[in-house]
């Protein structure tokens, strides 16, 4: 397992910036400002519903995530306010020092839900300590979470926010009373009345002396199928630790899944005074052991023939296994609140691929735009149509195909290739965007095209002819790939150009190289965005053409060493406030941003050290969500990128140059790899970050699984991807 530094530790998401940043600045706010209103909060829930089993001694141990609706009634100074303890306990330490639970760390707020047009509320996150009510501990725990909100809703209506409280983690002491933990809503309301119960994430537990592994060998499963797992060993470090039951149960908080099949139980040694299993069975998805303790002698039991029924998440799956009741939810013991069970598996789909470059080119045109028999195809009967013999208008024309709500196909430069025109009758093409000059499609390919009679939606197999031949927009094309860049982006009407806030992207947010950018905007809100990308290769616009097509942003190509003069006319005929440059100073130089800066756009840089590192620094972007401080395009958005990523080679552009279609399904990331055998140093980090607890870049803390990968799509056939560099993919996601 190979982790990278990037993730989760230089780069801290948007909504959990402010939130962090915000809690330093909580006391200079403080609660209960004149006129602050504390606002209504109800169904105070843990999600997902199962508690974390936590052991009395334990440090730093994560539990779910809590979250709570708010009414969009809240006011600037306002505080909700939360109170931990043991169980049943109103404050800590009543019975001792050792008795209590605490915050180990300051968690994360986030507010989702509410129309656009209201207000998103900024909250400032602080712990502290109970100073009231504490007993002996006075104020050495923090056992008090403050919520603080910096601003007003606007307009006040009867809206309301999902409000998640992620990252949660606690300290617990070693005599902690046993059960679940009390998390409890101490607001004080001036305005309503509060509905919020508590809902227990935790359950505290007394330690055994027996420990459990599992997981070995290592077992992989893929997602949302079936599958077996390795033995779990519990292993007793003392005659009688384990007693009556032995309950393992499913971790769910990120990979879901429930034991399955028929496990059984076998005890070692056997004889006078060690412990044995008179049953296993499976309780709830959790399986059960009936066990008689050993008396004299310390007993290893082991379940065996373990099946897995995995859920939608990959990464690693793991248990806690407990021992001491009749049955799952009685046990108060645990032997371990984490025993690896498994490692899941994101789902490897069928290459989208074909024999050459055009041929794949039509397979991914027919992957976002199925012909069903005649049913489907492209709803606009138009296409954009480049040369396959090189990359700059495909990845330009990116663009183009968005906006035109179709994708690119691709051919030779002398003629019309078979495949081709046979995809365009196939597709029930009535028109062709052809995008450069006689050099890249001569005008012997635009004849063909013009005299290639037109079908409706499944060609001469399953459509009839529309009466006339295909006809041609164009060529769009100037003496250089500049030019045509230019050309292209002028096509579609100026106000098709998207625009975004990406206030909390700026300050080498996704830089890893000493190319220069801006520090800020200089502009506030939602600005008119474009991206500009080297015109002398093309990975780095390849993995950009997604976003072009999806987030409706020109692809403007320029010279690596001074910023084309065709380049600078887009931007200002475009209007462009805001420029994402893609690579390092090596692809788009200093003196390149130097000028776009001084044209008076903002520059975002995306760069890391090589183009695989390049297209994961766009991928965070891309995925990360605005929140409060405008980070990211907020892909990461629950059914926005479908937890899927798209992989082509990194060291040709066949396979990339017109896939950006795709994001007409989704609007999926494109990953590279160094070349069709090898995933280069930086890939597994992101994919190892894409399985883990926290998901790429700590998403998973915003919304549950929205930085999991759980499905790959590679681009290209084995040529270009072989079998053992796919499998390294799903490995590396497995392994979190």
């Amino acid at each position: 397992m190979v982790r990278s530094r990037h993730f989760g530790i230089r780069r801290v998401i948007g909504v959990a910036a402010a939130s962090l940043l915000a809690a330093g600045t909580a006391a200079l706010v403080g609660p209960g400002l004149a006129g602050a209103v504390n606002p209504d909060i109800s169904t105070f829930a843990i999600s997902p519903t199962t508690p974390a089993v936590v052991a009395q001694g334990q440090s730093a141990v994560a539990v779910p995530s809590e979250t709570f609706t708010l009414v969009n009634d809240f006011t600037l100074g306002a505080t909700i306010t939360f109170t931990l303890a043991p169980n049943g306990a109103t404050a800590n330490c009543k019975t001792g020092t050792t008795d209590y639970v605490a915050f180990a760390a300051t968690p994360t707020v986030t507010a989702t839900g509410a129309p656009s047009t209201d207000t998103v509320p900024k909250i400032a996150v602080s712990v502290g300590p109970n100073t009231a009510n504490d007993g002996a501990c006075g104020s050495t725990l923090n056992d008090v979470l403050t919520l603080t909100f910096q601003n007003s809703a606007s307009p006040s209506n009867a809206d309301t926010w999902t409000v998640t409280i992620s990252g949660i983690a606690y300290n617990v002491g070693s005599t902690t009373t046993t059960g679940l933990v009390s998390l409890t809503d101490s607001t004080t309301l001036t305005n309503g009345t509060s509905s919020a119960t508590a809902a227990s994430n935790a359950t505290v537990a007394s330690p055994v002396k027996a420990g459990a592994t599992g997981n070995s060998p290592q077992a992989t499963v893929t997602v949302n199928t079936t599958g077996s797992a390795s033995n779990i060993v519990v292993t007793e470090s003392s005659a009688g630790a384990v007693s009556g039951s032995i309950c393992v149960t499913p971790i769910t908080a990120e990979t879901s899944f429930s034991f399955s099949g028929s496990p059984t139980t076998t005890a070692s040694p056997t004889g006078t005074g060690a412990g044995t299993a008179s049953a296993t069975a499976l309780s709830g998805g959790s399986i059960l052991v009936t066990v008689t303790a050993s008396t004299s002698v310390a007993t290893t039991y082991t379940i065996s023939g373990i099946s897995v029924t995995d859920g939608a998440a990959s990464g690693p799956a793991a248990a806690v296994v407990t021992t001491g009741g009749a049955s799952c939810a009685a046990d108060l013991s645990v032997v371990s609140t984490s025993v690896p069970v498994f490692n899941s598996a994101p789902k490897l789909n069928p290459a989208i691929a074909g024999p050459d470059i055009d041929a794949t080119a039509i397979a991914e045109l027919e992957a976002a735009y199925p012909i069903n028999g005649g049913a489907g195809c492209v709803p606009s009967h138009t296409v954009v149509l480049a040369t396959d013999q090189n990359f700059p208008d495909a990845l330009s024309a990116s663009y183009l195909a968005g906006y035109l709500g179709t994708g690119l196909l691709l051919t030779p430069t002398a003629q019309l290739s078979n495949e081709t025109q046979a995809a365009l009758q196939a597709e029930g093409i009535t028109t062709v965007y052809v995008v450069g000059g006689p050099l890249a499609v001569s005008q012997n390919t635009i004849n063909e095209i013009t005299a290639t009679p037109a079908f409706t939606c499944g060609g001469p197999g399953v459509g009839h002819t529309t009466g006339g031949n295909i006809s041609v927009t164009g060529p769009i094309f100037g003496q250089t790939q500049y030019d045509t860049s230019e050309q292209i982006a002028a096509t579609p009407p100026s106000s098709y150009v998207g625009t975004i806030d990406l206030a909390g992207a700026y300050a080498n947010q996704y830089n890893d190289t000493t190319g220069n950018d801006s520090s800020a905007p200089e502009a506030a809100g939602a600005l008119r965005t474009a991206i500009v990308a080297s015109g002398a290769n093309f990975p780095d616009a390849s993995s950009a053409s997604v976003m072009a097509y999806h987030d409706k942003f020109p692809l403007v190509l320029t010279d690596p060493n001074s910023l084309s003069t065709q380049a600078a006319s887009t931007l200002s005929a475009l209007g462009i406030q805001q420029v994402i440059v893609l690579g390092g100073p090596l692809a788009v130089s200093n003196a390149d941003v130097s000028s776009i800066m001084g044209m008076g756009i903002s520059v975002i840089r995306v760069a890391g050290q090589d183009a695989t590192d390049t297209a994961i620094q766009l991928a965070s972007l891309e995925l990360n969500q605005q929140g409060t401080t405008f980070s990211g395009l907020g892909w990461g958005a629950p059914g926005t990128w479908n937890n899927t990523v798209l992989v082509a080679r990194g060291d040709f552009y066949s396979d990339a140059l017109a896939g950006s279609v795709l994001a007409a399904i989704h609007a999926t990331p494109l990953l590279l790899t160094e070349n069709p055998s090898t995933l280069g140093a930086y890939l597994p980090g992101f994919l190892n970050a894409g399985g883990s607890a926290g998901g790429i870049d700590g998403l998973n803390a915003v919304v549950g699984s929205s930085g999991n990968i759980q499905t790959v799509q590679p681009l290209g056939g084995p040529l270009a991807l072989n079998a053992s560099t796919l499998s390294s993919v799903v490995v590396d996601v497995a392994d979190g």
